[in-house]
């Protein structure tokens, strides 16, 4: 028997099958973590496997697929390990979070459009 997953990792916040409310409060979530995490260790380079875990990824090289997609994103490789940019995590993050907010304002609620053809 399989356990539900109910911590989404960054890739599926930023799939294009999650709602815009949804990915803009988890990208929220994620930047203050990264962020916490880098005045935590007085880096803008937090180290590699915490930002990893935050990020509910598994292997830097989902990090570096992301950072691929993503390239104002931050994704660094420091060594042999991939990290995060925190700074410009964040930056990257508040115009993605604007971007979903928008979408989530555009968004029409389901039932909510009403066809003018007559049934009856």
């Amino acid at each position: 028997m399989m356990a539900a997953r109910t911590k989404p990792s960054l890739a599926e916040a930023l799939s294009m099958w999650t709602s815009p409310h949804d990915a803009a409060l988890l990208l929220d979530t994620f930047c203050l973590a990264i962020l916490a995490l880098a005045d935590e260790q007085h880096t803008g380079l937090p180290d590699s496997s915490r930002v990893l875990r935050i990020l509910h990824l598994r292997t830097g090289t989902a990090l570096a697929a992301l950072g691929a997609d993503y390239p104002a994103m931050g994704v660094r490789r420091v060594g042999k390990d991939w990290t995060l940019d925190a700074r410009q995590f964040d930056l990257w993050a508040q115009g993605q979070r604007s971007v979903f907010r928008r979408r989530a304002g555009e968004a029409v609620p389901a039932g909510g459009v009403q066809s003018r053809l007559n049934l009856f």
